[in-house]
């Protein structure tokens, strides 16, 4: 049960990033979870947004964005496929 909502939450976190990422006219699978996080009431220091982010990676949905990050300085990461499909149920 425990590992359905923390699965749950991810796609939630997933879909918020995604969104704002087309929101803002960018095209591409590049994420911001720091700022998707906090439009769902979640500091970007927060553990539970780290629990999120190490389930994402295990679970193959993203991967560091490392030539963002360097420009960015947080850390972004990259949509993969898995993690297209994923955003792909949350649609129905």
């Amino acid at each position: 049960m425990q590992d359905e909502h923390l699965r749950e939450d991810a796609k939630q976190l997933l879909r918020v990033g995604y969104e704002r990422q087309v929101a803002g006219g960018q095209v591409g699978v590049g994420v911001d979870l720091g700022a998707a996080a906090e439009e769902r009431g979640i500091s970007r220091d927060s553990p539970h947004l780290m629990t999120l982010t190490d389930y994402m990676e295990v679970t193959g949905w993203i991967v560091p964005d490392m030539a963002a990050r360097v420009r960015a300085g947080d850390p972004l990461f990259l949509i993969t496929g898995r993690g297209m499909n994923v955003l792909r149920e949350t649609t129905g």
